[in-house]
């Protein structure tokens, strides 16, 4: 399972909730922050305090704005050296130190049991990861683990902020995302909305080119600083860049940046019943619910719908081929995954009596076929069966099925 959360070379196409995770060196799980350490080198670490200027960040580079506005309030912080490393990458866990520095979200979720297995209770960031999965922001993955030596992609930043912070699309702007950015196509279909959200709330800031977005890419601490900053102007909690600075013409439609976009936060399906949640209580899904949290999409599952969930039990899971299910959780085939696992959910909720004979769009971008037999009171999704309809959610309804759904042409035995 390693291996699948090594994701940002393998999911330029598709992903890439998402999602969500990059390459990293081995596990971390010391009890000093180490963001800079490989097998081979090792740099140093933050320190704390509220140093503003930084050896590596010029007065003309183009984020000091943002790193010198967040370390004046000690929300970033620079290394022993006098530099900040702006151009270094970001893992899970200093991004969850930064959201836990910069916000104050009520939390809508509780950490279960003794928390995340590679996460002890004397690591550094344990708090700030407990609070990061507790308000929303940031997720775990199957096995219980967090990862936090991962590497974060700047699209798993960007979802992280507009759920966390509750932001929601305006649906008169729907198209923001492809009138924003010349790579629109490579924001997966399970991130539009928290995409689009942010970019309506400015919170997106792209350099050196403002259209491109590049949402598989490591995020960069200069970056994170960057949006970061824009989700606390959001807030009203830090004031925007003036409009002469030259830093705002990388802030996504910068046009309106001097009030910000208004985006009415909506609340987020009740933590308890949503999709994922009714799903990770059912006995029947827990193949299914590791795969979610571990290709990103259970982000998505969580706070946006309505979702129908075609849901293969972990029976359809252990009938595939010998070997398929674990070559699946490869990081070589993870789009392979993602887009399965997107084929198996369709927007809007459509209950068993809804659902009519014929195509059914899913986020995959490909329908399923819907079989309806009044006479023997069952329903047929392709080949599979389902078993248990009508599972409902606070965002959803689940339908159960007997199989797992695989997309028109998809060929298993050419994975990897």
């Amino acid at each position: 399972m390693d291996s699948l959360l090594q994701r940002s070379s393998s999911l330029s196409a598709v992903l890439l909730i998402f999602g969500v995770l990059v390459g990293a060196g081995s596990l971390n799980t010391t009890s000093e922050p180490a963001f800079a350490q490989s097998s081979e080198t090792s740099t140093p670490s933050p320190t704390q305090g509220a140093a503003t200027n930084f050896s590596d960040v010029a007065a003309n580079y183009w984020a000091q704005p943002f790193i010198q506005a967040l370390a004046a309030r000690n929300i970033i912080t620079g290394f022993p050296d006098g530099t900040f490393k702006p151009e270094q990458p970001v893992q899970r866990a200093e991004f969850a130190a930064m959201i836990q520095k910069a916000f104050n979200q009520n939390r809508i979720r509780q950490l279960e049991g003794t928390g995340f297995t590679d996460v002890p209770t004397d690591y550094w960031a344990a708090a700030a990861i407990e609070e990061a999965y507790e308000t929303g922001f940031m997720g775990g993955f199957p096995g219980g683990d967090f990862q936090p030596a991962q590497n974060i992609t700047k699209l798993q930043a960007i979802v992280a902020l507009a759920n966390g912070l509750g932001l929601t699309a305006d649906s008169t702007l729907q198209n923001a995302i492809a009138t924003s950015y010349l790579d629109a196509e490579a924001v997966p279909a399970y991130a539009t909305d928290e995409v689009a959200a942010a970019t309506q709330a400015n919170l997106i800031v792209n350099y050196p080119n403002v259209r491109q977005l590049n949402p598989q890419q490591s995020l960069t601490r200069a970056e994170a600083a960057a949006h970061i900053h824009q989700a606390l102007v959001r807030l009203g909690q830090v004031q925007p860049l003036a409009s002469n600075v030259a830093a705002t013409q990388y802030i996504v439609g910068r046009t309106a940046a001097a009030g910000q976009t208004a985006v009415t936060p909506t609340p987020s399906p009740t933590a308890a019943n949503n999709l994922v949640a009714v799903a990770a209580s059912n006995q029947s899904f827990s193949t299914l619910t590791s795969l979610l949290n571990a290709t990103g999409l259970a982000e998505s599952l969580s706070v946006r719908g309505p979702f129908t969930v075609f849901a293969p039990t972990d029976e359809a899971f252990a009938a595939l081929p010998e070997g398929i299910l674990e070559k699946l959780q490869q990081q070589e085939n993870s789009e392979v995954l993602i887009q399965i696992l997107m084929y198996h959910i369709a927007p809007g909720q459509l209950s068993a009596s809804q659902l009519s004979a014929g195509e059914l769009r899913t986020l995959a971008g490909r329908p399923v076929n819907v079989q309806i037999d009044p006479a023997q009171n069952q329903i047929a999704i392709n080949d599979a069966r389902v078993v248990q309809p009508n599972i409902q959610a606070s965002n959803g309804i689940i339908h159960a099925v007997n199989e797992v759904l695989l997309p028109p042409n998809l060929d298993l035995s050419q994975l990897q």
